[in-house]
């Protein structure tokens, strides 16, 4: 079966180089993107925030406890991983922690992120009043209690 594989490297990252910029130049208030299996919440330098969001599942060992992040992907001819960026980092941009309810790791402190096999997320902006709640619950037990993990006010 063949495969096919996506290159992104760092030096010819097109959402970095070319639109990030124009997203902030613009006044974007939100960049909600997926694709890690994670969630994670950022913010750029005017203010951008971004909101990975795409949860459960498949985590790839994305983040390293006391360490950067790490992209740990099957080996592929020609792939080095000093040339391309971590998952769930937007280039060096501070994690901020939930802010109502984090995950928390086997010694009791607060995760900026949530990276789990068995935690689904969902995130809902409510236009009216521009707050965004990112929710939580265990994907292994269908009845369990929904939570509020994250909610913050997207500025004008």
């Amino acid at each position: 079966m063949p495969r096919v594989r996506y290159e992104h490297p760092k030096d010819d990252d097109q959402l970095i180089r070319d639109l990030e910029p124009l997203l902030e130049e613009a006044g974007a208030d939100l960049v909600q993107f997926g694709h890690s299996h994670l969630w994670n919440r950022f913010q750029g330098p005017t203010g951008v925030n971004f909101l990975e969001t795409s949860n459960v599942g498949n985590t790839f060992g994305a983040f390293v406890e006391g360490g950067p992040r790490q992209c740990v992907v099957p080996p592929a001819p020609g792939w080095t991983p000093e040339f391309y960026s971590a998952f769930g980092d937007p280039y060096g941009l501070e994690p901020i922690t939930p802010t109502v309810n984090p995950v928390r790791d086997a010694e009791g402190r607060p995760q900026p992120f949530l990276s789990s096999n068995e935690i689904t997320v969902f995130t809902i902006l409510d236009t009216a009043d521009g707050v965004l709640t990112s929710y939580a619950f265990d994907t292994r037990e269908p009845e369990s209690e929904v939570f509020v993990l994250d909610r913050f006010l997207i500025d004008d």
